[in-house]
């Protein structure tokens, strides 16, 4: 008994932490109880995309739409791979929690695809000329 006094704080943080410990692995890992979110694919002539690049230089770019998913329907629908899954691109009727966010050209500005880029019209302004 003595033993147990002096080690106390021991004796009763050990179990807590190791209970904590389970009960998030149970959750997240077990039970996939969480949002995941990602960039879906993105149509720029149906829809106001979201323009990434794919290296620094950005000579190459790709269209996306930032998704928002439940990952438990996540899982039950694509598996482990979601690259490869066309559900995980749009919110179905069974998703609990799910949001596609569209790219808003008056909050994201320069990150937004746009229609003169859509249209192939040059967006740069046209330069002033002073008289």
């Amino acid at each position: 008994m003595n033993h147990f006094r002096n080690h106390i704080l021991f004796y009763t943080l050990v179990p807590i932490v190791l209970l904590l410990g389970t009960a998030s692995y149970v959750r997240f890992i077990a039970s996939h109880d969480y949002v995941v979110a990602y960039e879906g694919e993105c149509d720029p002539t149906t829809q106001e995309c979201f323009i990434g690049c794919e290296d620094d230089e950005c000579t190459e770019e790709y269209y996306y739409v930032l998704m928002q998913k439940y990952a438990a329907d996540l899982y039950e629908q694509c598996g482990a791979d979601i690259t490869d899954c066309e559900a995980a691109n749009e919110c179905l009727d069974g998703d609990r929690e799910c949001s596609v966010t569209t790219c808003d050209l008056e909050v994201d500005g320069d990150a937004c695809e746009t229609e003169e880029m859509k249209e192939g019209l040059s967006s740069e302004p046209e330069e002033e000329t002073a008289e």
